[in-house]
């Protein structure tokens, strides 16, 4: 449940954020816009990798964490069993939006387990990714703004002088 709010915050909070950032890279002219992808492409990660690279690693926790649950299970009841997510978590997140909430229970909550855990990952690995994107973009433009200022500053200071 707390992923699950963590993931939709990081889903709305990058809505404004991309909002931004397209208004920022809007406000670039074409020379400026040509320096900032080749900053991105050269220098920073893609996306989509960060996003699989993050997929994976909460994939593993998750596996990792049901392993330790399962075998402690095994233990103590002696038998493994894997019911539908919405037996084992009681506390839902709905939206008050009846077909949204219809749709949450048909593809989430009435799923099994560990299908549930890796849809619950997929929604962390996107919202981070969105989030992260957008705030190193801003980031960056904003840092080549002030860098491309000073060398316009300095430029006229060498014409001038």
């Amino acid at each position: 449940m707390v992923f699950h709010a963590i993931g939709v915050w990081l889903l709305v909070a990058a809505v404004p954020l991309w909002i931004y950032r397209w208004y920022a890279f809007s406000k670039l002219d074409a020379r400026e816009r040509r320096i900032f992808t080749r900053i991105v492409k050269r220098r920073h990660e893609n996306a989509y990798a960060f996003a699989l690279q993050m997929f994976g690693f909460l994939l593993a926790l998750a596996a990792a964490v049901i392993v330790l649950v399962m075998g402690l299970r095994y233990i103590k009841q002696g038998s493994i069993e894997f019911g539908a997510y919405r037996e084992t978590i009681r506390n839902r997140l709905y939206s008050g939006v009846d077909p949204i909430d219809r749709a949450l229970d048909a593809y989430h909550y009435d799923q099994l387990m560990p299908i549930a855990i890796i849809t619950t990952c997929a929604l962390l690995s996107v919202a981070f990714t969105l989030v992260a994107t957008a705030l190193r973009d801003i980031s960056l433009m904003s840092r080549l703004n002030k860098k491309l200022e000073g060398m316009k500053e300095r430029q006229e200071q060498a014409a001038a002088g």
